[in-house]
């Protein structure tokens, strides 16, 4: 039988007034007169008013209960976590020197603190990041100009070809490209696929109106300096895969190239880097060291305009006030094979995280006893930053005081910290040392805001540490920050912690561990066991040692209909399961695949409804129908339709009699007409299956009334552009591709 938790006392005012009254006659049967006007009763019931408030309080020691247990099993509340990202440097009004600046530095975001994670170069130049675009299926007689003009000069394709590494005399085709800066793109670029030679090129800038003599006085500075190059991905589908004694994506094989002129023909060199750590799963800083000649800092001079741009030579600027300003160029390549896409680069970039420091503070001194306790100014620890002093000697952190050895010996010099609370505790003598009385308790240690560190981009302008004449900001938002847990879902955890203690065993483990993961807020968690998403349409439980999570954000601004998460979500469960699963197991964390279904449906509305409303309400009722997240994080009310508590099913298909259903039980329908259901083609179906990790999302909608709108009328066929199978090239097996610069039209 369920354990029933009972009350100490559940009577009510009146029952106690009652219970009161109904013994006079047996204690004080001269007490005759019992009505309201007597004042023994209005003694009565203020003694009624007071018990029922005393009674409310005793029935509250459970809850006290269970925040005692809570500190007796050591599963204290989850702390925030820090916020981080990018900001990037400008020398715009300072000295023409190089400047380094250490690690630590505070950055502000109004009143907020970021700290730099790193230390920098920063000479004074600017950087601009360009590709070689592609341009797709360009007009014939375009290109046939472009080669009578090289042909017309005396050197053809494949003159211009010999210091490639294919043999000369290999037919080539001239490929048309336009440099493009990454900055004007609207979406991420993907080096692979857009990029014509597959490589990211930066540009190195002189100072704005600079002349040759300031402009040697420049590379003086840059010569042997390292350039913190900013590398911001973006992945479509992020996703992760955890096997032992390997990263979650393997990074990709950076090499950073400079021109060399002094050799002949087009030829770089090579240049010392450091791949950023954890990329492409995050952002990261890739480090490059320049030559330390002056005179290796130039590039080609483009005295003739038929040779700028092509081949392997560095894209051509088209601003004139912007080439004047070049120095040299840099080439990055590795991001094509990696299958990266770039949302963006730049230099002088340092990465930061959102804390506030705490460089001294002294608490009470020792008093000799055992366990003692001290609370420090600020809640939400970073628990790597604390640092513990007690008469000078420094304190190590342990999240096992209880097995620490006895005091006196070695390793019992240890603390464990309340990261949320903000609160040490030390041994008892036995289990840990005490801190002698008097002893001198000295810490340092930062503290996080939580959720209030993901500002937007452009918010972190103030740096009071910088030279004069710095300026700063974060290119694109911050993230990871999220807010302290709260003690009703701490208590929630205690069953689940018994359980599984720290560790993903079993599907709901891994649910369970993967929701409680610092710096990603997850709404929704599918744990396919026995499964993997690559060996698709195997079902769950035929690939044993694998286990796939499809993991879902709380919130996603850019896509609210269709919540996916992003690299720095994945990575943060990543960081966080690492630990926590069994060696043995490969464990994929992916995110959903959202597949598009049309819906048009023809309803009649009771006599009286408006129709707008009514509208709105059967297409909020299809929305929160095939929502991916429980109804408990969209706010959606309870579904009537087992099965669907959790968001919708994986393998569910959706089905228009099901869908007529959820239909005819809004309010102020009358009755469905009709209803028509297509995939994601806009093919009719009476259902759509859903496989792997799909989930449906409504690419279109359309409520009427009368009889449902034709499938064909809401796609709108026949006004999209159909392929033709052409590739847009002639370029075949034994055919080389020669970038060729097309240059901008001008009046």
């Amino acid at each position: 039988m369920p354990i029933n938790l009972p009350a100490i006392d559940d009577r009510n005012y009146e029952q106690l007034v009652r219970d009161a009254l109904a013994r006079v006659s047996i204690h004080t049967p001269e007490w005759t007169h019992t009505g309201p006007s007597d004042p023994g009763v209005t003694l009565v019931e203020l003694f009624a008013f007071m018990a029922e408030s005393l009674l409310y309080r005793a029935n509250l020691i459970p809850e006290r209960n269970r925040l005692k247990f809570l500190q007796l099993l050591g599963v204290p509340l989850l702390p925030a976590a820090s916020a981080h990202g990018l900001v990037q440097l400008r020398n715009e009004a300072g000295a023409r020197l190089n400047v380094t600046l250490p690690s630590g530095l505070t950055f502000f975001a109004g009143a907020l603190p970021f700290v730099s994670d790193s230390g920098l170069d920063v000479p004074p130049i600017e950087g601009l990041a360009v590709f070689k675009r592609t341009l797709n299926s360009p007009d014939s007689a375009l290109v046939d100009y472009y080669r009578q003009l090289y042909e017309a000069t005396g050197r053809d394709f494949d003159a211009l070809a010999q210091d490639a590494s294919t043999a000369t005399g290999t037919p080539v085709d001239p490929v048309l490209y336009e440099t493009v800066a990454l900055d004007d793109l609207p979406a991420a670029l993907d080096v692979g696929a857009d990029a014509v030679d597959g490589a990211l090129w930066l540009a190195l800038l002189a100072p704005p109106k600079a002349g040759e003599s300031e402009r040697a006085a420049v590379r003086a500075q840059l010569a042997g300096r390292t350039l913190s190059i900013g590398l911001v991905p973006e992945r479509s589908d992020p996703a992760a895969r955890l096997i032992a004694g390997s990263p979650a994506t393997p990074p990709p094989a950076f090499s950073v190239w400079i021109p060399n002129p002094a050799a002949s023909g087009t030829h770089y060199s090579r240049l010392d880097s450091v791949a950023p750590a954890g990329f492409p799963d995050r952002p990261g800083i890739l480090q490059v060291t320049l030559p330390k000649a002056v005179e290796a800092l130039v590039t080609w001079s483009d005295d003739e305009p038929l040779e700028a741009g092509v081949g392997d030579r560095p894209p051509v600027l088209n601003d004139d006030q912007i080439s004047q300003r070049l120095l040299t160029w840099l080439r990055v390549d590795g991001l094509a094979g990696a299958g990266v896409q770039l949302r963006w680069a730049g230099v002088h970039c340092v990465p930061v995280t959102q804390r506030s420091r705490i460089a001294r503070e002294l608490l009470a001194p020792g008093d000799g006893e055992a366990d003692q306790r001290r609370t420090l100014s600020h809640g939400q620890v970073l628990a790597d930053s604390i640092v513990v002093a007690v008469q000078g000697q420094r304190w190590d952190l342990t999240d096992e005081l209880e097995a620490a050895p006895a005091e006196g010996r070695p390793g019992s010099t240890v603390f464990a910290l309340d990261a949320e609370a903000g609160i040490l505790r030390f041994g008892d003598g036995v289990r840990g040392a005490r801190p002698a009385l008097g002893a001198e308790i000295a810490v340092a240690f930062d503290w996080s805001a939580g959720a209030a560190g993901n500002v937007a981009a452009g918010a972190i302008k103030l740096g009071p540490d910088l030279p004069p004449g710095f300026k700063l900001a974060n290119p694109l938002p911050c993230t990871g920050g999220t807010d302290a847990e709260q003690a009703g879902d701490a208590e929630k955890r205690i069953p689940l912690v018994l359980r599984h203690r720290d560790r993903a065993v079993s599907a709901d483990d891994f649910v369970e561990v993967l929701k409680a993961a610092p710096g990603a807020d997850v709404g929704r968690v599918e744990v396919l066991a026995a499964w993997h998403p690559e060996l698709s349409p195997a079902l769950p439980g035929d690939q044993p040692g694998v286990v796939t999570a499809m993991v879902i954000p709380r919130l996603d601004p850019q896509h609210p209909d269709t919540p996916r998460p992003d690299a720095n979500f994945i990575d943060a469960l990543c960081k966080y399961l690492a630990p926590r699963r069994l060696v043995t197991c490969e464990v994929l964390l992916r995110a959903p695949i959202y597949t598009g279904v049309w819906i048009s449906v023809g309803i009649e509305i009771v006599a009286g409804q408006a129709v707008a409303t009514v509208r709105e309400r059967v297409r909020a009722a299809l929305a929160f129908h095939l929502a991916p997240l429980p109804p408990a994080v969209t706010g959606a009310p309870v579904p009537t339709i087992p099965g669907l508590e959790n968001g919708w099913p994986l393998f569910r298909a959706v089905g228009a009699l099901e869908l007529a259903t959820v239909v005819a039980r809004s309010e102020g329908v009358a009755g469905v007409t009709g209803l028509l259901l297509g995939d994601a083609g806009g093919s009719r179906r009476d259902s759509v299956a859903m496989q792997g990790l799909q989930l449906p999302y409504i690419a279109g909608l359309a409520v009427s009334l009368g009889d449902p709108v034709p499938l064909d009328e809401l796609i709108g066929r026949g006004s999209g552009a159909q392929g033709d199978g052409e590739s847009g090239g002639s370029g075949g097996s034994g055919r080389r591709r020669m970038p060729v610069p097309q240059v901008p039209q001008e009046c």
